[in-house]
């Protein structure tokens, strides 16, 4: 399901161009506060941690692989496999969609959505050979 998500992105990325981007982000990170509020309620997770180790175990049990540490006030991860099926597209669909993780881990965390910084180092959608990102809590840490 989320491969088709992934293709209407970038179909209407390419037909609409910059002016679609707002729209998904939007979208997506509405999703991902829903994602995340169902999921906090789901693993009962109170530590940055324990929302990192639970959320890693669901991308890796989904067939997604992926890594996160903690480094300091810096989340850093490693993803090997999109679940949009984005690997070759166009880094700003994937940086668009990437607001469902920064609504996910902002609901998990209890923190508004505005408070998460996500930057994407690297992304499959560009060609790279896998993810590379952070997320940072702008005020505070993790």
């Amino acid at each position: 399901m989320q491969s088709v998500q992934g293709k209407l992105c970038v179909a209407l990325y390419e037909q609409f161009g910059e002016a679609v981007l707002p729209v998904i982000r939007e979208v997506y990170a509405a999703y991902g506060r829903e994602i995340g509020a169902g999921l906090a309620a789901k693993w009962n997770v109170k530590t940055p941690s324990q929302v990192i180790t639970a959320f890693i175990a669901m991308c890796n049990q989904a067939g997604y692989p992926a890594e996160l540490t903690i480094e300091g006030d810096t989340a850093r991860w490693t993803g090997h496999a999109c679940p949009f099926g984005l690997a070759n597209t166009h880094r700003a669909v994937c940086e668009a969609m990437m607001a469902m993780d920064q609504g996910i881990f902002a609901a998990l965390l209890n923190r508004p959505p505005e408070d998460m910084e996500f930057v994407i180092e690297k992304t499959l959608a560009a060609g790279d050979p896998e993810c590379h990102g952070i997320f940072r809590a702008r005020k505070g840490s993790f």
